[in-house]
């Protein structure tokens, strides 16, 4: 490849590259922040109810961020674990 084609194809390559970087930098924040929120949650659960089981630890950590805020949310005020998780 000579030429223009080559300039092309390496500024093809640079811009892929940044774009993945960026995608991929952005993926990791957000996995980051909702780890982050899930450990809150827990923590502030365990502090207001109790023990928190593994089965309930797992379905916290897989879930997304949206779900995790809105359950933290009613555990600030929550006196059980199904008027945290139990709604639809």
């Amino acid at each position: 490849m000579q030429g223009f084609g080559k300039q092309y194809f390496e500024e093809g390559i640079a811009v892929g590259e940044a774009r993945g970087k960026a995608e991929g930098k952005a993926e990791g924040e957000a996995r980051g922040k909702t780890k982050g929120e899930a450990q809150a949650l827990v923590r502030l659960l365990e502090k207001r109810i109790g023990p928190v089981s593994e089965a309930l630890r797992a379905r916290i950590f897989t879930a997304d961020l949206a779900s995790v805020e809105a359950w933290f949310d009613r555990a600030i005020e929550a006196t059980d674990f199904e008027s945290v998780f139990d709604r639809n």
